[in-house]
């Protein structure tokens, strides 16, 4: 994992020309507690600019727990996710009554479920879920908590509020992967003194 990402500029692209590394000035530092990062997002460019973000330091097999009501922006955080990973942004749109989309993207191929309409783990199966959740691929899981016993053993939770007209988005690592994951987006957000929520 390329552990300076933050320190590039707009100009410099990530690996296989995915695109720019997103200017994180939006997204302000609100905690740190026992591994989980609190963060605010100031307005939407700002999620899908942590959403893209999170992209950059995505690898094959990465999964990502989307929790959050309807419009808290997950779907807006898969955009920037996948667009990091060589995906047009026009192609990804919220899976909710297709209950999978799968995206070719320049480096990698996302995986995005949403579980909300789902009722039992028999569905889960029915929709490829256990084949594709962990798999090659980046899965991005939209309301994981539905299903938490489910889950793969590893996976960042990103829980999604909105707020103040942006939105707070706790981090919560699964896994050493994820542990690395949080600390580089710690590392990379604005922490300046003085911000408050």
């Amino acid at each position: 994992m390329d552990t300076h990402l933050c320190a590039k500029t707009e100009q410099d692209s990530v690996p296989d020309g995915a695109g720019p590394v997103p200017d994180l000035s939006g997204v302000h530092l609100v905690s740190q507690l026992e591994g989980m990062v609190t963060v605010f997002c100031r307005d939407a460019e700002a999620t899908e600019a942590l959403g893209f973000f999170l992209g950059t330091l995505a690898g094959g097999g990465d999964v990502f727990c989307l929790n959050g009501d309807l419009g808290a922006g997950k779907t807006l955080l898969t955009k920037g996710l996948a667009s990091a990973v060589g995906v047009p942004e026009s192609d990804v749109v919220s899976p909710s009554f297709s209950l999978l989309n799968v995206y070719e993207g320049k480096t990698l191929e996302v995986r995005h479920f949403d579980l909300y309409r789902l009722n039992s783990p028999e569905e889960l199966a029915d929709i490829g879920f256990y084949e594709y959740a962990g798999g090659d691929g980046v899965t991005v899981i939209e309301w994981a908590d539905l299903f938490t016993s489910e889950l793969p053993p590893d996976y960042l939770q990103v829980n999604l509020l909105r707020e103040n007209g942006g939105r707070r988005v706790e981090l919560t690592p699964r896994g050493r992967r994820y542990d690395e994951i949080v600390k580089e987006v710690l590392r990379c957000v604005d922490a300046r003194p003085g911000y408050s929520d």
